[in-house]
């Protein structure tokens, strides 16, 4: 290297490896073949998941 460079280490994100479950496991609703993601924490595939509003801090839900 010159004088002048200067070196560094690449962002990477985050070091620890993504959480992932079984694989191969199916979505539970009645007549779904769908086989989930092992990063999908849930029971069901994104088509049958029971809708989950989210508590956005700040606001009131009329």
């Amino acid at each position: 290297m010159s004088e002048g460079s200067v070196a560094g280490h690449p962002i990477s994100g985050n070091d620890r490896p993504s959480k992932a479950y079984k694989a191969g496991r199916q979505c539970r609703q009645t007549g779904c073949a769908t086989i989930l993601s092992i990063y999908n924490d849930g029971q069901f595939c994104s088509q049958h998941a029971p809708m989950v509003v989210p508590r956005v801090r700040g606001k009131k839900i009329a």
